[in-house]
């Protein structure tokens, strides 16, 4: 197996982490708030949701990466559907949390990793062989 792709592949997982644990930081600061706005719980639920998701995937990538390209598409995918809900939280008034108006340190952060996590995805998508890949039987 080429270097390249694992150095890759090691990169992708600890951006994968690297957000899940801001997504919990923000979980924290949201939730140590006290606010008992609907839109607040919401925006902690949301935060807690993406820091699960993001852990596992990043975990799955370290144990199981180079026998499958499934944890590799769902980092694209997740991180540009975060990406986009972003995006939109500051263009129009969602329902629940209307529009966001704040830029933080942990909202710049995350999304410069994202967009990482999507080139270095994008990247190993191809180099990994269609043989490595294993159907579940």
């Amino acid at each position: 197996m080429e270097l390249s792709i694992k150095r890759c592949s090691y990169v992708a997982a600890s951006f994968m982490i690297a957000v899940g644990l801001i997504y919990s930081v923000a979980a924290y600061f949201e939730s140590a708030e006290f606010n008992v706005e609907l839109g607040a719980q919401i925006e902690t639920m949301f935060f807690t949701t993406a820091a699960i998701l993001y852990f596992p995937l990043g975990v799955w990538m370290l144990k199981n990466g180079f026998n499958s390209r499934a944890p590799y598409v769902m980092a694209i995918i997740g991180s540009v559907a975060l990406i986009g809900l972003y995006i939109a939280s500051r263009m129009i008034s969602l329902p629940v949390v209307g529009k966001q108006d704040d830029v933080g340190i942990l909202d710049i952060s995350s999304k410069i990793l994202q967009v990482a996590i999507i080139v270095v995805s994008s990247i190993l998508i191809p180099k990994l062989k269609k043989e490595q890949v294993h159907p579940i039987v």
